[in-house]
């Protein structure tokens, strides 16, 4: 059994540290253009903080939302209640959701990974939190 946890714990940590190693895309004008359309993981931080802090971390679900849709269409331009923009405002560090695009423009980038296999994508969604522990996922 030892070797089994060993396995599945190297596993998950190279899997993190392809994440943090991945570039940051600014959220700026070049950025849905950057993403890429296939599925995966994603981890949005504060650029100018701790570089081990996350502010939001998770995975693409539905066959039909990669990464492009899942952070630039529901996190950085969408409206929905869950999204990074609304978590911002209610944790208080934005007054508002236009607010909140204008931080995550001036302050804040993203790094993905992609993952085409469903399962491994949501392993890797629940190993990259319990390590990260992001101030909100999804």
């Amino acid at each position: 059994m030892q070797g089994f946890i060993e396995t599945r714990t190297a596993e998950g940590r190279r899997l993190v540290e392809r994440l943090l190693n991945a570039p940051f895309l600014r959220f700026d004008s070049t950025l849905r253009g950057r993403l890429p359309e296939a599925h995966g993981i994603y981890r949005i931080l504060e650029t100018d903080a701790d570089p081990t802090r996350t502010l939001r971390a998770g995975r693409t679900k539905r066959a039909a939302e990669g990464l492009r849709q899942r952070v630039y269409q529901n996190h950085f331009q969408g409206g929905q209640a869950g999204n990074i923009r609304a978590q911002l405002v209610r944790s208080g560090r934005c007054p508002s959701s236009d607010a909140a695009k204008e931080f995550l423009r001036e302050r804040c980038a993203v790094q993905v990974l992609v993952i085409e296999d469903e399962e491994e994508r949501k392993w890797a969604e629940h190993f990259i939190l319990a390590v990260l522990r992001p101030d909100e996922s999804d």
